[in-house]
């Protein structure tokens, strides 16, 4: 039954079905053929997966980060991040990864965040001197960081499936997002050091970050109310989408005045589709997980990694390994809801805290959001700067290896992802 249930999913996988049918086609059939429950099941799981008010969180984040990205507060956060990078070699690019941390604390999408810096940004870096698919490269990894850096959608989606809260999840991913765009900012540095690009920008100036960050300062404090009314217990993380959303459209209607009603009709468009990409991704998982379960196949796979080793650095690594691998031919969400039943047991043996291997599981996902099969911010990025993906993959690897190298940090220094929930919960 277990063989039949991974290889049929394998088998439609590989003929290019939709993941969501293949999660339901294959746990049907398994069922039919090896059990006596009724077909029902699988709806009953899948109602009862997607029957959750934390989701309800998920099309307003995406509606604000939408609202954000056609109201004018993208142009305002990349001349923020311009003030603050300076004149200096490959200062478009770092001025990009700066943007991006930005708008990703405000948006906590991939696919927004990659979209609205990088249709300004992958010119500019051209310009500046770096190849299309360089430029291309360091904005789909620099676009990830959208789901490290709260608010993110996977956390809020993670603290649903697991239990953890979303709360910490979100203070858990400020250190490794910052991390993470430190690193991809050095690469960009030395690749325009070595290549010799010009200097681009103004020198740092204290009076233009300050008058950049006046113009801004409305656009920033998205993440004020959205993650300070969650960690002060005066929202939920469903009602602080909802404060996004009304915050977002409010700034950039009634202040910036660069929203237009007319705007608002492809921004629901949009956080229809990706809504129901996710939620379906969601629900179709639930059947799939409840073969799982029922057949103990979490628990044997756990004990079948405990034996290999009781090494715990071994063990860290081969976590990161399945993740990384699997993140590259799977969406992130249905990934996180097969793999976490599997490997939290793991985690849990080598003394990763919840928040921790949370933390982890969304970064070492995330990687596979900029590889090829199914990276969307890969893709995203490919679009915006209209650039084929065969000339994207060999400038693409240095920034993937500083990803891996940010992944491994916070894998083996836990602090960098528990320190902050904790001293801000005084514990």
């Amino acid at each position: 039954m277990t063989a039949f249930l991974f290889l049929s999913f394998l088998a439609m996988l590989l003929v290019g079905i939709p993941i969501s049918v293949c999660l339901v086609l294959a746990s049907a059939l398994t069922m039919l053929l090896f059990t006596d429950f009724s077909m029902a099941v699988v709806i009953q799981r899948m109602f009862s997966q997607s029957d959750s008010f934390p989701l309800v969180a998920i099309p307003f984040f995406v509606l604000a980060g939408n609202i954000m990205s056609k109201g004018g507060m993208s142009r305002r956060l990349i001349a923020l991040a311009q003030s603050m990078v300076g004149n200096v070699r490959g200062g478009m690019a770092m001025v990009s990864v700066v943007a991006c941390m930005f708008f990703a604390s405000i948006s906590g999408s991939t696919a927004a965040t990659t979209a609205a810096i990088g249709i300004v940004l992958v010119p500019a870096m051209i310009r500046s001197g770096f190849s299309a698919g360089s430029a291309t490269s360091l904005q789909a990894t620099a676009g990830s960081i959208g789901i490290i850096i709260p608010p993110s959608l996977p956390f809020v989606i993670l603290g649903v499936i697991s239990g953890i809260s979303i709360g910490d999840l979100f203070l858990g991913g400020v250190l490794p997002g910052i991390l993470l765009g430190l690193s991809l900012m050095a690469v960009a540095h030395v690749t325009a050091q070595v290549q010799e690009h010009p200097p681009s920008g103004e020198p740092i100036s204290p009076r233009n970050i300050l008058a950049a960050l006046w113009h801004s300062v409305l656009s920033l404090l998205t993440v004020v109310f959205v993650v300070g009314g969650i960690l002060g217990g005066y929202v939920t993380p469903t009602e602080a989408a909802v404060v996004a959303v009304l915050w977002s459209f409010t700034v950039c209607f009634f202040f910036y005045r660069e929203l237009k009603l007319a705007d608002l009709a492809p921004a629901l468009t949009d956080t229809v589709k990706i809504t129901g990409v996710v939620v379906l991704c969601i629900a179709a998982s639930a059947p799939f997980a409840w073969l799982m379960t029922i057949e103990e196949i979490p628990t044997q796979l756990a004990g079948g990694l405990l034996e290999l080793t009781d090494n715990a650095i071994v063990l860290k690594l081969i976590v990161l390994a399945i993740l990384v691998g699997v993140g590259t031919f799977l969406d992130l969400t249905p990934a996180m809801i097969l793999l976490l039943p599997i490997l939290a047991p793991v985690a849990d043996s080598v003394g990763m805290a919840p928040v921790h291997f949370g933390v982890v599981m969304v970064m070492a996902l995330g990687i596979g959001q900029c590889t090829p099969p199914v990276g969307i911010a890969l893709f995203v990025a490919c679009s915006v700067a209209r650039t084929r993906l065969e000339h994207v993959f060999l400038p693409l690897m240095p920034y993937l290896l500083a990803m891996v190298a940010a992944l491994l940090l916070v894998t083996f220094i836990p602090s960098l992802s528990v320190w902050l929930p904790a001293v801000l919960a005084g514990r």
